[in-house]
C-alpha cells in the first residue's frame, strides 16, 4: 500500500473551497445578500423613477469609463517600464471595453439619441458586447506570457485590433437596428429575451474560468491575485443581476452597474500593483542586493581602515621602535590572514641585520630569517614588494612538505625612508598561492608605516638626548630656605617619553636680600620647546641681573622673542621680586595662570598685567605690589595644574584655592606636593600636560 503525505496532498489538490478562501466567501455572501434585497424590492414593484435613475446610471457608467481608461493608461505605462505583455493585453482589453461602454451609456434610454434612436435593446446590445469583450479578454489573459516575444503583443497591433473590434461592434448594432436590440430585450413585454440571459450566463462562465486560472503559476503578480479574483466574483454577481431585471429602472439593474464600478476599481488596483508597484519592488530588491554588496565592500574597506588606524595608533602611542614594530608585525598577520610575519631591521650601513619583531608560527627549523634576508635583498634592490607563492618548488625552505605547517608562500616588502633602507617586513603562509597583488600592496603600505616608525624612533632618541641635557640645566633645584622664606618646587612631565616640555621655573638670589621667583610655559613640546625655554630663562636671568624691574625685564624679553622666533612661539611668564626685609612683592604677569596668595584663611589672585611674551603686541607691562605676611603662602603653577581634567571637567581655580587654604601650617614642600597630588587624583592618575609648581612660604 502506498503511503500518502496528507499535508502534501492537501496543498497540491485545489478544492473549490481552498480556491475561494475566507475573503472570497465573504464577497459571495455580501453580493448575494445585496442581490436578494434588490430582487425583493423588484418583486414589491419598486421601480426607480426615470428622473432619478438616469443621472445615477450615467454617473456609475462614467465612473466605470474613467476606471477603464485608467486601467488602459496604467497598463500601457507599466508595459513601457517593465515590458509586461500580460499587463499590456489587459490594458487594451479595457480600452475596447471602455469604448463600447461609452457607446452603451450614450445609447441608454432617456439620453439624447446617438447614432439612431436610443432604446433599451440598443443599450443592452452594446452592454452585452462590452461584457463579452471583457470576460473573454480576462479569460485569455491567463494564457498570455508576461514576456511574450510575438510581434502582435506590442501596443500598435493590439490597439489596432481593439479599434477594429469597436468599429465592427458599432457598425453591426447600427446596421441591424432595431433587430440587434430586439433580440436581447423584448420592449413589448418589458423583459429580457432568452438570448440575452443565455449570453449573460456565457459571460459568467468566462469570468468564472478567469477566476480559476488567475494564479502565480500563470505569471500573475502575487499582489494582484486577490484583488483580481475579488473583482471577478463581483463581476459575476453583476452579470447575474443583469439576468434578473425586467425594467431598465429596476433596483437590481442599478445594483449590477454598481457592482461593475466596484469590480473595475479592484481591477485598476490590481493592475496598478502589477504595473507600478512591481518595478519599485524590483528596484527595491535590486537596491537591497546592491546594499548587501556595498555593505560587504564597506566592511572590507573599514577593516583596512581600522588596520591602518591601528598602525597610526601604534606609531603615535609610543616612541619605542620595538613596540611599534611588534604591533606592525601583529597587524600584518591579522589583516592579511598570514600564518606568521617577521620584521628585520638593518643598521645605518645596511649590512647588519637583526630580527626586530615576529608573530605567528615561523619555525626556526624552516630558517625563515635566512629566507627573509634573501628575498628582502631583492625587495630592497627593486624598492618594491616581492611575492613567491610556491616556495616548495623553489627549494628555499628545508621542510617535509608532507606536513601542513611548511612555509609555502611569502611576501616581503622593504622599509625605506627617504631612499634609506631600514629593514624589511615579511609575511608567510602554509598554503600555496595564498597571496596576490592586493596583499603585496597592503604589505608595502605596512612597510612604509614601519619605516616611518623606525625613523621617528631614531630621530627621537637623538633629540631626546639633546633635550635631556637642556632639561638638566633648565630645571635646576629651586629649594631655597633663608631666615625669611622657604621655597620648594614640583615638576612632572605629562609622559615618561616627554623629557622636556614647555613648563619651567627659576629662583634667583639677588643682592640686597631680594629673591626673584619665576614660572613660565612655552608653547610647543620637545627639542624646539626646550631651546625656546632655555632662551627665555637665561635671557630673563640676564635682564634681572642687570637690575631691570619685572615689567621692564618682560618687555625686553618680549622684544627678543618676537624678533628671533616664529609667530607660533609665545610664552606666558610670571616674574616676582620679593624683598625679604620689607616683605614686599613686586610682580608682573605676562598672561600666565594667576598665582594665589593665601594668608589667615583669605586669598587673592595675582592676575595678568600684560599679554603673553612673543605675540608681537607692544603695549608694555605694568606691575603689581603686595606685602607678604609671615606665615602666608604664595603658590605659582602652570596650566597643567589648573586645567587637570576628569571627563569634561577641569580642576579650576576654585578647587585649587580650597585645597591651598587647608595648607596654612604646612611647609612649602608640603604645599607643592599636596597641590600636585590634588591635580593628579582629580585627573584619575594621569595628567595630560606638564606641570610645574613653586610654593613660597614666608617665615615668621
Amino acid at each position: 500500500m502506498t503511503e500518502i503525505d496528507m499535508n502534501t496532498s492537501q496543498e497540491s489538490i485545489k478544492t473549490p473551497l481552498s480556491i475561494l478562501g475566507n475573503t472570497y466567501l465573504w464577497v459571495i455572501i455580501g453580493c448575494a445578500l445585496l442581490i436578494g434585497i434588490s430582487d425583493w424590492l423588484k418583486l414589491l414593484g419598486y421601480v426607480i423613477p426615470t428622473a432619478d435613475y438616469l443621472p445615477l446610471h450615467t454617473l456609475l457608467e462614467f465612473i466605470s469609463l474613467v476606471v477603464s481608461f485608467a486601467v488602459f493608461a496604467v497598463g500601457l505605462s507599466g508595459f513601457r517600464q517593465t515590458g509586461n505583455t500580460k499587463d499590456l493585453f489587459i490594458s487594451v482589453v479595457f480600452f475596447a471595453t471602455g469604448t463600447i461602454d461609452l457607446l452603451h451609456t450614450l445609447s441608454y434610454k432617456g439620453m439624447p439619441d446617438f447614432i439612431g434612436m436610443n432604446t433599451p435593446g440598443k443599450a443592452a446590445a452594446y452592454w452585452t458586447m462590452a461584457r463579452l469583450v471583457s470576460s473573454i479578454g480576462l479569460f485569455t489573459a491567463s494564457f498570455v506570457s508576461t514576456r511574450s516575444k510575438s510581434r502582435w503583443f506590442s501596443p500598435t497591433p493590439l490597439l489596432a485590433i481593439a479599434m477594429a473590434l469597436v468599429i465592427g461592434v458599432c457598425t453591426l448594432i447600427t446596421h441591424f437596428q432595431p433587430i440587434s436590440g430586439d433580440i436581447l430585450y423584448d420592449a413589448t413585454r418589458g423583459m429580457l429575451t432568452p438570448l440575452k440571459i443565455g449570453l449573460e450566463y456565457l459571460i459568467i462562465a468566462f469570468y468564472a474560468g478567469a477566476f480559476v486560472l488567475i494564479s502565480k503559476r500563470r505569471e500573475w503578480d502575487q499582489w494582484a491575485v486577490r484583488p483580481l479574483r475579488s473583482a471577478l466574483l463581483i463581476t459575476i454577481f453583476a452579470e447575474l443581476a443583469f439576468t434578473l431585471y425586467g425594467s431598465p429602472y429596476d433596483p437590481v439593474n442599478l445594483l449590477g452597474h454598481l457592482f461593475k464600478s466596484v469590480s473595475y476599481y479592484l481591477i485598476l488596483s490590481a493592475l496598478f500593483v502589477s504595473s507600478i508597484r512591481a518595478p519599485y519592488t524590483q528596484l527595491s530588491e535590486a537596491k537591497e542586493e546592491l546594499q548587501m554588496l556595498y555593505t560587504d565592500a564597506r566592511e572590507h574597506r573599514k577593516e583596512i581602515e581600522r588596520s591602518f588606524s591601528r598602525i597610526g595608533a601604534a606609531l603615535s602611542s609610543s616612541l619605542q621602535v620595538e613596540e611599534a614594530l611588534e604591533q606592525i608585525s601583529e597587524l600584518a598577520v591579522d589583516m592579511l590572514h598570514a600564518d606568521c610575519s617577521i620584521v628585520i631591521s638593518l643598521d645605518k650601513r645596511g649590512d647588519i641585520a637583526q630580527v626586530a619583531a615576529r608573530k605567528g608560527g615561523c619555525h626556526e627549523a624552516h630558517r625563515p630569517v635566512d629566507l627573509t634576508l634573501k628575498v628582502g635583498k631583492e625587495a630592497i634592490e627593486q624598492a618594491t614588494s616581492v611575492l613567491y607563492n610556491d616556495l616548495e618548488s623553489m627549494g628555499w625552505v628545508e621542510c617535509d612538505y608532507t606536513h601542513d605547517d611548511c612555509l609555502r608562500a611569502v611576501v616581503v616588502a622593504p622599509m625605506i625612508y627617504e631612499n634609506e633602507a631600514l629593514g624589511v617586513v615579511a609575511i608567510y603562509s602554509h598554503s600555496k598561492d595564498a597571496f596576490d597583488e592586493g596583499d603585496m600592496n597592503l604589505l608595502e603600505a605596512f612597510a612604509l608605516h614601519a619605516a616611518v616608525a623606525m625613523h621617528n624612533a631614531i630621530s627621537y632618541e637623538r633629540e631626546s638626548h639633546i633635550a635631556d641635557v637642556l632639561q638638566r640645566s633648565i630645571l635646576n633645584p629651586a629649594k631655597i630656605t633663608t631666615g625669611k622664606v622657604d621655597i620648594a618646587h614640583v615638576y612632572e612631565p605629562a609622559m615618561d617619553e616627554a623629557l622636556v616640555g614647555g613648563d619651567f621655573y627659576d629662583v634667583i638670589d639677588l643682592p640686597g636680600g631680594r629673591i626673584a621667583v619665576i614660572i613660565g610655559d612655552v608653547s610647543g613640546k620637545g627639542l624646539a620647546a626646550a631651546v625656546h625655554t632655555a632662551m627665555a630663562k637665561y635671557a630673563l636671568r640676564a635682564y634681572i641681573a642687570e637690575g631691570h624691574s619685572p615689567a621692564e625685564a618682560l618687555r625686553l624679553l618680549d622684544k627678543a622673542v618676537s624678533e628671533h622666533t616664529g609667530t607660533e612661539t609665545f610664552i606666558t611668564i610670571f616674574v616676582g621680586m620679593f624683598d625679604q626685609q620689607t616683605g614686599e612683592l613686586v610682580y608682573a604677569n605676562a598672561g600666565h595662570e594667576p598665582p594665589f596668595y593665601c594668608s589667615r584663611g583669605a586669598y587673592s589672585a595675582l592676575d595678568s598685567t600684560g599679554p603673553a611674551v612673543g605675540l608681537g603686541i607692544d603695549i608694555g607691562y605694568t606691575e603689581g605690589r603686595l606685602t607678604l605676611e609671615p606665615g602666608s603662602i604664595l603658590l605659582l603653577y602652570t596650566d597643567g595644574i589648573s586645567e587637570a581634567r576628569k571627563d569634561r571637567m577641569i580642576l579650576g581655580s576654585e578647587r585649587l584655592v580650597n585645597e591651598l587654604l587647608t595648607c596654612d601650617s604646612t611647609t612649602s614642600g608640603g604645599v607643592a606636593r599636596h597641590i600636585y597630588q590634588t591635580a593628579l587624583d582629580f585627573s584619575g592618575g594621569k595628567l595630560k600636560d606638564d606641570v610645574a609648581i613653586l610654593a613660597v612660604k614666608v617665615l615668621g
